[in-house]
């Protein structure tokens, strides 16, 4: 991807997918691909300055780097992990109180994730 099409995505106002998915709404395949396409430029983009930013110390700028890239490849992980238990889910044809549990178990994990970043980035926006 050039430099130029990293911009235009990050330049996107993705608002409205936004609200979409915390309402609960499905995206469709365009929506969900353009969504993972913004995440992807936005991550790159920070990559880029956190590499070139000469005030860093090395040492602290790869460690930066190094913890980026496994929180990159942990969360395209999940998701594709969260795509296969819902497919095995499916296979085993739950009854209707059992696919509740199992929608209330992704759903928990789901929630508790983003807990964990509300909770990091308040600290995170603190320290600024």
């Amino acid at each position: 991807m050039t430099g130029e099409m990293w911009k235009l995505l990050c330049s996107l106002d993705l608002q409205t997918t936004t609200e979409k998915v915390e309402q609960g709404i499905a995206l469709d395949h365009a929506q969900h691909s353009l969504l993972r396409e913004v995440a992807d430029a936005k991550f790159y983009h920070l990559m880029r300055k956190i590499q070139t930013d000469t005030a860093l110390e090395a040492n602290r700028r790869q460690q930066a780097e190094q913890e980026l890239l496994a929180l990159q490849q942990a969360c395209t992980r999940v998701a594709h992990l969260m795509q296969t238990s819902c497919l095995a889910l499916r296979r085993l044809e739950l009854d209707a109180d059992d696919q509740r549990l199992a929608r209330e178990t992704l759903e928990s994990h789901q929630v508790f994730i983003k807990a964990c970043l509300r909770r990091s980035l308040g600290s995170f926006d603190r320290s600024a």
